[in-house]
């Protein structure tokens, strides 16, 4: 199983909401036709434009997608997940989605899923929070990493910068060993249409 990240923007609206109707309708009916399901539909807290989503599939080979000339698919990255995700199925709980991308050094992949792996129990028992997926993008040089990790709403993220020290010790060699990381704050967009707000209470 392989997952696709596709970068996705509006070019005539200032919003998201087209971007997410056009998911819904078309683009689920190419994906189904290519044997691809939706893992989430991701629109932006801050990091990404107002008129851009991130649509995460997964499948054995990427679906070809056509948009609209109004709509432009910015990038696509192809993906193998690692640890997680555990099951292979859509994101359904609300909150905040972040989206850790990091560039590493193909030699130290195995190394960072591991000190991941040795993190994740005591980080995800101190806050509302679990990973989502970590995957690796081998296609490149250096090597794209993308951390998925949800949290009940921001102040969780804000006090989850502050780990126990036995998930601290990890990360921060994982940090070491990082060449770069940029991380996208998003909120998924269930089926019903409706925008999942978090508040920070």
């Amino acid at each position: 199983m392989r997952y696709f990240v596709h970068h996705i923007k509006d070019l005539s609206r200032p919003g998201s909401e087209h971007l997410v109707t056009l998911v819904n309708g078309d683009i689920t009916q190419q994906l189904q036709a290519a044997d691809n399901q939706v893992f989430g539909i991701f629109a932006s807290l801050f990091g990404l434009a107002s008129n851009e989503i991130y649509l995460v599939t997964f499948g054995e080979e990427p679906a070809p997608l056509s948009f609209p000339d109004d709509v432009k698919l910015l990038s696509t990255h192809l993906f193998n997940p690692t640890l997680r995700p555990l099951l292979h199925q859509p994101r359904t709980r609300p909150g905040v989605y972040v989206f850790r991308w990091f560039s590493v050094l193909p030699e130290t992949i195995d190394e960072i899923i591991q000190l991941s792996y040795k993190a994740w129990p005591t980080f995800e028992a101190g806050f509302e929070t679990e990973v989502q997926g970590l995957f690796v993008e081998t296609t490149k040089q250096p090597s794209e990493m993308l951390l998925i990790t949800w949290y009940k709403n921001l102040s969780v993220w804000e006090d989850s910068r502050h780990p126990p020290e036995a998930a601290r010790e990890n990360f921060l060699r994982r940090h070491q060993l990082t060449l770069q990381a940029k991380p996208i704050a998003t909120v998924l967009h269930l089926p019903e249409g409706q925008l999942q707000m978090i508040s920070n209470t």
